[in-house]
């Protein structure tokens, strides 16, 4: 069975990963929304013209890529990630 602190080195290391997938994500919806920028030959929310998804999904995926190394930077990170406190009642 493994320590605690090989699970959390597993689990921040993979928070990591996830974390690097996020950003590798959000960096291809960027070059989507510049192109659709091209297309348009203005700025995705200036004027009349809305944000398109690719926007949003390119600050959407930046924003889960940081809460991912975020993560993986606090040591000892999932200690209480899952415990249940139970108290009881006197009667």
């Amino acid at each position: 069975m493994a320590s605690h602190a090989s699970e959390d080195r597993i689990l921040r290391l993979g928070a990591a990963i996830v974390g690097v997938i996020f950003m590798v994500g959000a960096a291809m919806a960027w070059d989507a929304a510049r192109e659709h920028m091209a297309l348009l030959g203005t700025i995705c929310g200036a004027g009349p013209h809305p944000h398109c998804g690719w926007c949003y999904g390119a600050a959407s995926l930046v924003l889960a890529g940081l809460a991912g190394f975020a993560y993986a930077a606090r040591p000892n990170s999932n200690i209480r990630l899952l415990q249940i406190k139970v108290t009881r009642q006197k009667a």
